[in-house]
């Protein structure tokens, strides 16, 4: 795998190959300052076809978004599991590693660059950067709200996407009797209420993937992705 820090390549590919990405959008349209300090701490990697990106196991607070090419994620670490049909298949303009920066746990699966196909390009972002929500020095309170509103996004249509094909699960309704915030905007009370909705689902988004991975729902494991690329674009 290469990758290089982002600060290697042309300022104006960089913004035009991130303004896809909802994140850094917002971010930049909130202050330019901060975006600067973003890409310090972002890298683009590069995958040849089999290669693995993350193994199962692997601790680190880094969030990836697929820019180019396909991803399959696998349960087992070794070669011959991926010989097999994938759990799941990740796809341009997808996040994925936030569960495990925000419940703080190693990564539960391994991701390869589909074995045949284009290279892969993915972004990855060093997430240390948000996780002290006291701690303003770097990033300001903007920011960090910024960040929280698009994991809350992020993992609520994912939610969402199991919620629609299995509406009669007994987790279908889980995450939307979550209580919402009602407090002052814009605050550090909202921070902390987002960084908190965040965890919650998560946690629930890993026990759907934990029977997302049983059979049943790996069987219409393509639909979903499909779907959730759709309104992710």
């Amino acid at each position: 795998m290469n990758y290089k820090p982002l600060s290697d390549y042309p300022r104006d590919a960089v913004d035009r190959l991130l303004n896809v990405i909802h994140l850094f959008r917002d971010i930049r349209a909130t202050s330019e300052w901060q975006y600067d300090v973003l890409l310090k701490r972002s890298r683009l990697s590069t995958l040849a076809p089999g290669e693995a990106l993350l193994h199962a196991g692997d601790v680190d607070q880094w969030v990836y978004f697929l820019l180019r090419g396909e991803l399959h994620v696998h349960v087992d670490d070794d070669a011959a599991a991926r010989e097999e049909r994938p759990l799941a298949v990740i796809r341009p303009g997808e996040v994925f590693g936030d569960l495990s920066m925000l419940l703080a746990k190693p990564r539960s699966a391994t991701i390869v660059a589909a074995p045949v196909g284009q290279e892969v390009q993915v972004l990855a972002v060093d997430c240390t950067l948000f996780g002290d929500l006291e701690d303003f020095s770097l990033l300001h309170l903007p920011t960090k709200l910024v960040f929280y509103r698009n994991m809350v996004h992020s993992l609520r249509w994912k939610l969402e996407v199991y919620r629609s094909k299995y509406p009669a699960h007994e987790l279908a309704n889980s995450h939307r009797r979550l209580k919402l915030y009602t407090g002052p905007k814009n605050s550090k009370e909202e921070l902390v209420a987002l960084a908190g909705q965040a965890r919650d689902l998560a946690r629930i988004l890993l026990d759907w993937n934990a029977e997302f991975g049983s059979g049943q729902l790996a069987a219409e494991e393509s639909d979903m992705t499909n779907f959730l690329e759709s309104i992710l674009s």
